[in-house]
C-alpha cells in the first residue's frame, strides 16, 4: 500500500514506521542536494552571501502563499519561543495588566507569559476539562485589562484544532491581540495568518525542515509593533542612531539560520506541489482508521472525533508513556510519548500499513495501555 508521497523520497530507514511529524520527522533525501548548494553558496564570497539572502526571500514569499499574508510580513528567525518573546516584549505592560491563555498550552507561551509576573501582570491559565480547551471558557477569561492571548491553533498535548475564525472575530471586536502558534498546523492542515494579529511557527515538525523559527506579523490587523529586541538585521543606520524596518523583519534581530532556510525551501516547495488540502484529506483517513481502532482498544483517547477539531496529531492518555514508546522503538515503530500521554503523528508520507503495523502492536501490548 502507497501513502500520499513515496516513501523513498525520506531519508527513512527500510522497514521503519516514523509516526513522530510532531515531534522529528525525517528529513527529505533533496535535502542533500539543498545542504550542497549551500555549501557552493557560502563559498562563494559575497556573491554567495547574497545567495543566502535571496535565498531567505524566496521562503518569505513561499511562507506568505501558505498564510494568505505578504512576503514582507514574514520573518526568519531562531525559533518559535524567541518570537512569543518579542512580541511579549513589544507590550507596555502595566501592573494590573493581564494575558491568557489555557494551562494545556506549550511551554513557550506559557512560560513567557508567566515571567510577566514580576512586573504585576497576571498570567492567567484557564484549565481544560477533560484535556479539551474550551473557546467560551478562554474568552470569559479575558477583560478590559487583558494585553495579550497566546493560543495553538492545534494542541501539542492533545491534537485538538481550536476554531481560529471564532477566537479572531471576538478577539479583534475587543482590540486584543492574538499570538497564534501553528507549529503542529503548518503543513498539515490550513492556516490563515489574517486570523491573528502574530503567528509564530517552527520548521522541524509538520514544515519537514529544521529548527528555523518563523514569525508573521499581521500589518493589516495590528499597525503598530516595536519590540525590544533591537540588532542590525531589525534597524538600519540613521543620522547617528537607527531606524527600524517597516516590514516583519524587524523582529530579526540578525542572521538567518541560513542552512536552516535552505533546507526550508526544499520542504515548502514539496508540500506546495502536494497540497495542504490533499495531505489534510490523507491524514484525516489515516486517523479515522485509526481513532477505530483505538476505541476498540479501550483507551481514553484525548484528541476531539470531529475532522474540524483536529489534524495531524491522535493522541491518548497513559500513565507511563515512555515504557510504550521504547517497547515501540524495538519493532521500528516511532511515536511519542510524554506527559501523561502518547501521540502519534500522521504525515503524508504514512500509509495504511503504517497504521495497521502500529494498530497490530498496540493489540499484541493492550495490558500496557491499562
Amino acid at each position: 500500500m502507497t501513502g500520499l508521497v513515496p516513501k523513498s523520497d525520506f531519508i527513512l530507514p527500510e522497514g521503519v514506521v516514523s509516526l513522530v511529524s510532531g515531534g522529528e520527522p525525517p528529513l527529505l533525501r533533496v535535502h542533500r542536494e539543498a545542504f550542497e548548494r549551500y555549501a557552493r553558496d557560502k563559498a562563494a564570497g559575497l556573491t554567495g552571501y547574497w545567495n543566502l539572502w535571496d535565498t531567505n526571500e524566496q521562503v518569505r514569499a513561499m511562507l506568505a502563499g501558505m498564510l494568505n499574508l505578504e512576503a514582507s510580513d514574514l520573518a526568519l528567525i531562531g525559533s518559535t519561543s524567541e518570537g512569543i518573546a518579542q512580541v511579549v516584549s513589544s507590550i507596555d505592560w502595566r501592573a494590573g495588566d493581564n494575558a491568557v491563555t489555557a494551562n494545556t498550552e506549550y511551554a513557550s507561551g506559557r512560560f513567557a507569559l508567566a515571567g510577566l509576573q514580576k512586573f504585576g501582570v497576571e498570567a492567567r491559565l484557564v484549565e481544560s476539562r477533560d484535556w479539551r480547551v474550551d473557546a467560551e471558557r478562554l474568552l470569559d477569561a479575558c477583560d478590559d485589562r487583558t494585553r495579550l492571548v497566546y493560543l495553538s491553533q492545534v494542541s501539542y498535548l492533545t491534537g485538538q484544532q481550536l476554531d481560529m475564525e471564532h477566537f479572531s472575530a471576538e478577539l479583534a471586536s475587543r482590540g486584543v491581540p492574538l499570538v497564534n502558534d501553528v507549529s503542529h498546523a503548518l503543513g498539515v492542515t490550513p492556516v490563515d495568518g489574517r486570523l491573528a494579529d502574530f503567528t509564530v511557527c517552527c520548521g522541524y515538525k509538520w514544515l519537514l525542515g529544521t529548527q528555523t523559527g518563523i514569525f508573521a506579523w499581521n500589518r493589516q490587523r495590528r499597525s503598530s509593533f516595536e519590540p525590544r529586541g533591537i540588532g542590525w538585521r531589525s534597524a538600519a543606520s540613521h543620522e547617528g542612531g537607527f531606524l527600524r524596518r517597516e516590514d516583519a523583519n524587524r523582529v530579526q534581530t540578525g542572521n538567518s539560520n541560513h542552512l536552516d532556510v535552505y533546507l526550508l525551501r526544499e520542504s515548502l516547495g514539496y508540500l506546495q506541489r502536494i497540497g495542504i488540502d490533499r495531505i489534510r484529506e490523507h491524514v484525516l483517513r489515516l486517523s479515522d482508521t485509526l481513532l477505530e481502532a483505538l476505541h476498540e482498544l479501550g483507551v481514553e483517547v484525548i484528541t476531539p472525533e470531529s475532522p474540524h477539531e483536529r489534524a495531524g496529531n491522535i493522541c491518548f492518555a497513559l500513565s507511563d508513556p515512555g515504557k510504550l514508546v521504547k517497547l515501540a522503538a524495538a519493532e521500528n515503530i516511532y511515536v511519542w510519548g510524554d506527559v501523561g500521554r502518547i501521540r502519534i503523528s500522521i504525515h503524508l508520507f504514512n500509509d495504511e500499513t503504517d497504521i495497521e503495523r502500529l494498530i497490530a502492536f498496540l493489540a499484541a501490548n493492550r495490558a500496557m495501555l491499562r
